[in-house]
């Protein structure tokens, strides 16, 4: 036969919840960080296609 398993405490379960919080939250920043990065690159891009291109 088996042990019973233990239930994890409430502390444990809390901690554990709260390292998945914050690896999804690291993910949802970079996302942003890339997010917000592409759209400089465009303006940047953008600015100096028309400074070539229009003089």
């Amino acid at each position: 036969m088996q042990a019973p398993q233990k239930n994890p405490s409430l502390a444990e379960r809390k901690a554990e919840q709260k390292a998945e919080q914050k690896a999804e939250q690291k993910a949802a920043n970079r996302r942003l960080g890339l997010i917000l990065l592409s759209i400089v690159v465009v303006f940047f891009l953008g600015f100096f296609a028309k400074m070539v291109f229009l003089g």
